[in-house]
């Protein structure tokens, strides 16, 4: 069979996703497998769905064993161990905190309410570890009782899998694009966009790179926000004080050798001071890089994006 080009879109998780690239697939029901595997993805890692995994296991009681998914089980792991990376400041456990200040429902649902009241809520700051995991059971066993949010870990997660999937299947060069986040494998030099940070301007890219090989994500503090007791709040929680991060950069975008990891970290980013992150980024996670934008329209891009990056253009 000749390598043939494919082409394959969604709207999952709230997002546009795409899957491109070139290869052998001599399967003819992929596209709805692949649908299929990401409507049960959502079954089990949304916070928005009322009886997905992860809603029942919110529901759960503290000190109780839940045996769960696989899937969830695994990224939960994950979540718990970058948590621990970054002293919390990425915690799982703001699921809390984002509902009080109005992120209860799919932003789709929330971005055009004019202004939401901040409702009183109790924010645990985290001084232990919050999860007993039981590996030859898929199971856990919750120290801390506060709503589990694993919305960009999960994305990131699951784009992962998918390019894995899509290799298996016969993709040789291919391109994951979920809203963002993206991993990129293969021979064939791709050129892809970041989008400007600016609402008012989003139908244009303020930097463009080729990359082969690796995972990327973006986060940004101006398109996804919203009203909240009269001021403009956004979704990126600093996870010690359960509140709305306070910094000077407006998006980053991280480059790794995952998808998840690159995801984790553009969070990470956005809650240090423009000064400070590249050095942190360096300190911490070496081998992934970063571009940041400041609120003034400064740009840093770190040495480290050279392992990923073939050419940037501003």
């Amino acid at each position: 069979m000749l390598m043939q080009e494919h082409y394959f879109q969604c709207k999952k998780m709230n997002t546009v996703i795409e899957i491109a690239g070139t290869g052998k697939i001599d399967r003819n029901d992929w596209e709805e497998e692949i649908e299929s595997w990401f409507e049960q993805f959502e079954n089990i890692c949304s916070r928005f769905r009322q009886n997905s995994e992860l809603s029942l296991l919110n529901q759960q009681p503290i000190d109780t064993v839940i045996q769960i998914n696989p899937i969830l089980y695994e990224i939960l792991n994950k979540a718990i161990d970058y948590a621990i990376q970054t002293g919390y400041n990425f915690n799982p456990f703001i699921g809390t905190a984002l509902k009080a200040y109005g992120y209860h429902k799919t932003f789709d649902e929330i971005k055009d309410q004019t202004d939401f009241t901040i409702a009183p809520f109790q924010f645990q700051q985290i001084l232990y570890e919050p999860f007993v995991f039981l590996p030859t059971i898929n199971g856990v066993i919750k120290k801390v009782d506060g709503e589990i949010d694993l919305g960009g870990i999960a994305k990131g997660w699951s784009v992962d899998k998918m390019a894995s999937i899509m290799k298996n299947l016969g993709l040789e060069n291919g391109i994951v694009n979920a809203g963002g986040d993206i991993f990129v494998w293969g021979e064939e030099e791709r050129t892809i966009g970041v989008q400007h940070p600016d609402p008012g301007l989003s139908n244009k890219d303020i930097i463009q790179f080729k990359i082969r090989n690796g995972g990327i994500a973006t986060s940004n503090t101006l398109y996804r926000s919203w009203n909240a007791s009269g001021k403009r709040v956004h979704h990126i929680f600093n996870g010690k004080m359960g509140t709305p991060s306070e910094s000077d950069i407006v998006q980053a975008t991280v480059f790794g050798t995952n998808t998840e990891e690159a995801d984790v970290l553009a969070k990470i980013l956005c809650m240090h001071n423009f000064k400070d992150a590249v050095p942190w980024l360096t300190k911490h996670f070496p081998h992934a890089g970063c571009i940041l934008i400041k609120n003034d329209g400064q740009v840093a891009i770190s040495q480290s994006v050279k392992k990923y990056v073939t050419r940037i253009v501003m």
